[in-house]
Protein backbone atom coordinates (compact mmCIF):
# COMPACT_ATOMS: atom_id res chain seq x y z
CA UNK A 1 0.00 0.00 0.00
CA UNK A 2 1.48 3.40 -0.71
CA UNK A 3 0.98 6.55 1.09
CA UNK A 4 -0.89 9.32 -0.31
CA UNK A 5 1.14 12.94 0.32
CA UNK A 6 -0.88 15.71 -1.93
CA UNK A 7 0.33 19.21 -2.85
CA UNK A 8 -0.52 22.27 -1.12
CA UNK A 9 -2.34 23.72 -3.96
CA UNK A 10 -4.67 20.28 -4.64
CA UNK A 11 -7.21 21.93 -2.98
CA UNK A 12 -7.18 24.79 -4.99
CA UNK A 13 -7.26 22.00 -7.77
CA UNK A 14 -10.57 20.76 -6.89
CA UNK A 15 -12.52 23.94 -6.30
CA UNK A 16 -11.69 24.31 -10.07
CA UNK A 17 -12.89 21.41 -11.88
CA UNK A 18 -16.65 20.39 -11.77
CA UNK A 19 -18.01 18.43 -8.62
CA UNK A 20 -19.19 15.28 -10.95
CA UNK A 21 -15.14 15.53 -12.24
CA UNK A 22 -14.00 15.52 -8.07
CA UNK A 23 -16.01 12.69 -7.71
CA UNK A 24 -14.46 10.32 -9.96
CA UNK A 25 -10.71 11.89 -8.95
CA UNK A 26 -11.36 11.03 -4.82
CA UNK A 27 -12.66 7.74 -6.23
CA UNK A 28 -8.70 7.06 -8.11
CA UNK A 29 -7.36 8.08 -4.65
CA UNK A 30 -7.60 4.46 -2.94
CA UNK A 31 -6.59 2.80 -6.71
CA UNK A 32 -3.47 5.31 -6.59
CA UNK A 33 -2.97 4.00 -3.10
CA UNK A 34 -3.34 0.37 -3.93
CA UNK A 35 -1.13 0.10 -6.75
CA UNK A 36 -0.19 3.69 -8.67
CA UNK A 37 1.99 1.87 -11.55
CA UNK A 38 -1.58 -0.05 -12.05
CA UNK A 39 -3.72 2.90 -13.22
CA UNK A 40 -1.15 5.41 -14.33
CA UNK A 41 0.68 6.02 -17.76
CA UNK A 42 4.22 7.37 -17.90
CA UNK A 43 4.77 11.06 -18.82
CA UNK A 44 8.34 12.51 -20.74
CA UNK A 45 10.82 15.02 -20.80
CA UNK A 46 10.17 17.37 -17.96
CA UNK A 47 8.16 15.16 -16.38
CA UNK A 48 9.74 12.16 -16.90
CA UNK A 49 9.55 11.56 -13.21
CA UNK A 50 5.61 11.32 -12.94
CA UNK A 51 2.70 9.23 -14.30
CA UNK A 52 -1.08 11.00 -15.59
CA UNK A 53 -4.06 9.34 -14.78
CA UNK A 54 -7.00 9.87 -17.43
CA UNK A 55 -10.25 11.47 -15.93
CA UNK A 56 -13.79 11.74 -17.94
CA UNK A 57 -12.83 10.52 -20.64
CA UNK A 58 -9.38 12.00 -20.86
CA UNK A 59 -10.83 15.46 -20.52
CA UNK A 60 -8.72 15.80 -17.37
CA UNK A 61 -5.80 14.04 -15.32
CA UNK A 62 -4.17 13.34 -12.19
CA UNK A 63 -0.06 13.67 -12.43
CA UNK A 64 1.30 11.06 -9.51
CA UNK A 65 4.89 11.11 -8.97
CA UNK A 66 6.08 8.14 -6.95
CA UNK A 67 8.67 9.76 -4.68
CA UNK A 68 10.33 6.39 -3.45
CA UNK A 69 9.65 3.01 -4.17
CA UNK A 70 10.89 1.85 -0.78
CA UNK A 71 9.08 4.10 1.58
CA UNK A 72 5.62 3.85 -1.00
CA UNK A 73 5.05 7.34 -1.27
CA UNK A 74 2.78 8.79 -4.29
CA UNK A 75 2.02 12.92 -4.76
CA UNK A 76 -0.41 14.08 -5.88
CA UNK A 77 1.10 17.03 -8.09
CA UNK A 78 -1.46 18.79 -9.55
CA UNK A 79 -5.49 17.99 -10.85
CA UNK A 80 -6.85 19.63 -14.09
CA UNK A 81 -7.60 19.51 -17.64
CA UNK A 82 -5.66 18.07 -19.84
CA UNK A 83 -6.69 21.03 -22.57
CA UNK A 84 -4.00 22.99 -23.98
CA UNK A 85 -1.61 20.79 -21.37
CA UNK A 86 -2.60 23.39 -19.10
CA UNK A 87 -2.58 20.72 -16.53
CA UNK A 88 0.94 19.58 -17.15
CA UNK A 89 2.49 22.93 -16.93
CA UNK A 90 1.15 23.56 -13.83
CA UNK A 91 2.53 19.92 -12.67
CA UNK A 92 6.33 21.43 -14.32
CA UNK A 93 5.91 24.31 -12.53
CA UNK A 94 5.70 22.56 -9.23
CA UNK A 95 7.68 20.13 -9.39
CA UNK A 96 10.29 22.91 -10.06
CA UNK A 97 9.68 24.99 -7.16
CA UNK A 98 9.79 21.83 -4.69
CA UNK A 99 13.69 21.12 -6.04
Amino acid sequence: MYRLDFHEKIHDDLLCIPQEIVKKVVGYFERIKSNPYACSLPLYGNLSACRKIYIAKAQYRIVVKIENNIVKIVQIVTIGKRQDKIVYKEADKRIKKQT
